[in-house]
């Protein structure tokens, strides 16, 4: 038997009430919409920190190669092990949340899932073949994850150096990761979008991968803001009813099922959803920021 019951916390008392299949059924799918939601808030806030160590690791041996300005193979083989397990875990971890986005062969549609809404999903089609059309870096991306996971690490060679200003005595250093023509074509990059002399860093091809799937989860949120939302409110209060027949003035309550243990309806492991989106609040873009002394 399925049954709600309510426990008087002043007292041993308690009350059971016999629930059906339905509303059971209602329960769960209430539950499973927001820790659905949650899990991708998950997802996102490790592929920004992901996104935030690679960067800070490229800083980090920007300064080493100033203070180092001799070949060291070993020193050149720390730099590109280092720089290939920060960029290969966040490109695994933009598939997984690139898949549950949006995947035409596993018919999978995060928003969709949640909101049921047709309209919602042709939003998130729309928006995806306008990124991939628009930013250069985010296809680039697409391609070099791939290319990872099934030919080789992302990180190969790089080139580091100190450029000097004559007229100020200003000295600039510079550490990049280069892909030229024939290595994007190569990895699948179509070739009517790069040109013969084209040189693309992976830190820019980095920023505008991240930048891009940011724009996806904003635009997630948007969709499905209304519908956590309501599930959220509908999970709080789905038994009020029965809670006020008790007249219990302070209370807890569970569901008992036929198939699994107790079900408690305190949401406290729900306020990390509302960290997460205070946390990453937008979209992040940091191709056009110079950071000042």
């Amino acid at each position: 038997m399925n049954s709600f019951v309510v426990y008087n916390l002043e007292s041993l008392e308690r009350q059971v009430f016999e629930v059906s299949e339905l509303e059971v059924q209602e329960c769960n799918d209430t539950r499973n919409r927001l820790v659905k939601a949650l899990d991708l808030e998950i997802i996102y806030d490790q592929i920004i920190e992901a996104y935030w160590d690679y960067k800070n690791k490229v800083n980090y041996w920007n300064l080493r190669s100033v203070s180092t300005p001799f070949a060291d193979y070993t020193l050149n083989h720390e730099i590109r092990s280092s720089l290939n397990r920060l960029a290969f875990n966040l490109l695994n971890l933009s598939k997984l949340y690139l898949d549950w986005h949006f995947n035409e062969s596993k018919k999978r549609c995060f928003a969709f899932e949640l909101t049921a809404d047709k309209n919602v999903e042709q939003a998130i089609i729309s928006q995806r073949r306008e990124i991939f059309d628009s930013n250069l870096n985010y296809a680039v991306g697409c391609n070099l994850r791939s290319h990872s996971q099934h030919s080789a690490l992302p990180v190969r060679t790089f080139t580091t150096g100190v450029r000097y200003d004559h007229e100020t005595y200003n000295r600039t250093a510079h550490f990049s990761i280069f892909y030229g023509y024939e290595e994007l074509a190569n990895m699948g990059v179509p070739k009517k979008r790069i040109s013969k002399d084209i040189q693309l860093d992976l830190t820019d091809i980095i920023d505008g991968y991240v930048y891009a799937i940011s724009q996806k989860h904003m635009l997630n949120r948007e969709l499905t803001d209304l519908t956590v939302s309501q599930s959220r409110t509908a999970y709080v209060g789905m038994w009020q009813e029965l809670i006020d027949q008790t007249g219990f003035k302070t209370f807890s309550s569970e569901l008992h099922t036929n198939t699994e243990g107790p079900i408690g309806f305190s949401l406290e492991w729900f306020e990390v959803y509302d960290y997460l989106k205070s946390k990453h609040r937008s979209s992040i873009d940091y191709s056009g920021i110079t950071f000042e002394k």
